[in-house]
């Protein structure tokens, strides 16, 4: 029998785990994604939402904001590791270079959607590397804010029923806690 099936062709995408040595705190980014707001609105609110539509003004646009790693589409004729320097100057304003980037794996970020590669990448920086604010490309319409936390901020994050972070957050969280934390917890 015929079936239908969605799907969304997508780019591949590096992500990077930053984590800065000198004050000892994770580098990520917030940012405002509209799909998680209609999902976090609506399971809140009790309603249901189409397009055309709104809530009225029982409206939190925190909903809305996620914590991610810093991370970028791989549309360009580069390496992946230039790629994701690039994101991480772009985005959190740190000079990384490619060389120094450590490869964690790659796996797809989005299986029931569009099945694209994710190449997740570890960082470790120091405050001499900040060379910039970050905040990503506005021209191309981002608009991140760089978050630091500490490792305990980060268990307490993780712990909590709910949060707005992907998978890919997780896998990046828990692989930094098998082979990196040791180095930096007393």
């Amino acid at each position: 029998r015929d079936k239908i099936w969605d799907c969304i062709k997508a780019h591949d995408s590096v992500a990077i785990l930053i984590f800065n040595i000198t004050r000892k705190v994770f580098v990520f980014v917030e940012q405002f994604r509209p799909p998680v707001f209609a999902s976090r609105q609506s399971c809140s609110s009790g309603q249901s939402v189409s397009i055309g539509e709104g809530w009225g003004d029982k409206v939190d646009g925190s909903l809305g904001i996620t914590l991610e790693l810093c991370a970028g589409i791989t549309d360009k004729d580069v390496s992946l590791e230039q790629t994701a320097s690039e994101e991480i100057l772009e985005e959190c304003g740190y000079k990384v270079e490619p060389s120094k980037l450590e490869k964690i794996k790659s796996f797809i970020g989005s299986v029931g959607a569009s099945g694209g590669v994710q190449n997740l990448y570890y960082a470790e920086v120091e405050d001499s590397q900040r060379v910039g604010d970050g905040g990503g490309v506005a021209h191309e319409g981002e608009m991140i804010r760089v978050k630091e936390m500490t490792i305990p901020e980060l268990d307490a994050y993780t712990q909590q029923e709910q949060i707005n972070s992907p998978p890919g957050f997780l896998f990046a969280v828990l692989w930094f806690k098998l082979n990196k934390a040791q180095k930096f917890v007393k």
